[in-house]
């Protein structure tokens, strides 16, 4: 009978700026080098059944990413975690394994990311957080493939201000925690920008804390 298994990675180091088509393909040869009993989808270019719940920002650090595998083949809990452990990159930690109930699939709800500032940014990042706590709204522009923030006319207008339910800065760190809101969530690139930090540098010192994820009944595709 197929298992299917929610296991939490820790990502740092140079593996935090795979994109995540390269994570999943990073995370699928660690699996088959594991020699797991994967299963595999049905049809001419069968994929096995792997997927990461919230996939995470380029160059963000992870201590709470999920991965989602069901196998074909039951194994126990340390099982899985060893195979998985003997077989992971530098800078991926398999930790915690849960199974799953059948029907049941993982769904993230909620995202803490924290960033730690400067004397100086924490002095000019605290007032602007202040400030945008006063502002009904938090306007961004997305924008994505070729196109430019220098361009007045690119990218899909937003609202940061719904997916953002929390942004502190405490002892010097920035804190937030993201929402999403019909499946949309803050890119956290943008929240840096909305707070004149530097999207790029900041962004790559930056660190998921914890995810808050829920269990929900798969639709049916029939």
């Amino acid at each position: 009978m197929p298992q299917k298994w929610a296991v939490w990675l820790a990502v740092d180091g140079d593996l935090r700026f795979l994109s995540h088509h390269d994570m999943m393909r990073a995370v699928e040869r660690q699996t088959v080098r594991a020699r797991l009993p994967l299963r595999y989808s049905q049809g001419f270019n069968p994929r096995p059944a792997l997927s990461l719940v919230l996939p995470r920002p380029v160059g963000v650090a992870s201590l709470e990413d999920l991965l989602a595998i069901t196998l074909d083949v039951p194994l126990e809990q340390a099982e899985l975690l060893d195979r998985l452990a003997a077989t992971a990159p530098k800078g991926l930690s398999p930790y915690r394994a849960v199974l799953l109930g059948p029907g049941v699939r993982p769904l993230a709800r909620s995202a803490d990311l924290e960033l730690a500032l400067s004397p100086e940014q924490a002095g000019c990042v605290a007032p602007r957080v202040r400030e945008l706590d006063d502002q009904p709204a938090w306007p961004m522009r997305r924008v994505t493939g070729d196109e430019s923030l220098d361009d007045p006319h690119a990218g899909k207008p937003i609202d940061l201000r719904p997916l953002v339910r929390r942004m502190v800065v405490e002892n010097h760190r920035l804190r937030l925690t993201l929402v999403p809101l019909n499946q949309a969530w803050a890119r956290p690139a943008e929240i840096l920008r909305l707070l004149n930090l530097d999207e790029r540098a900041d962004l790559a010192r930056m660190v998921r804390t914890h995810v808050d994820y829920g269990l929900e009944a798969e639709k049916s595709t029939s």
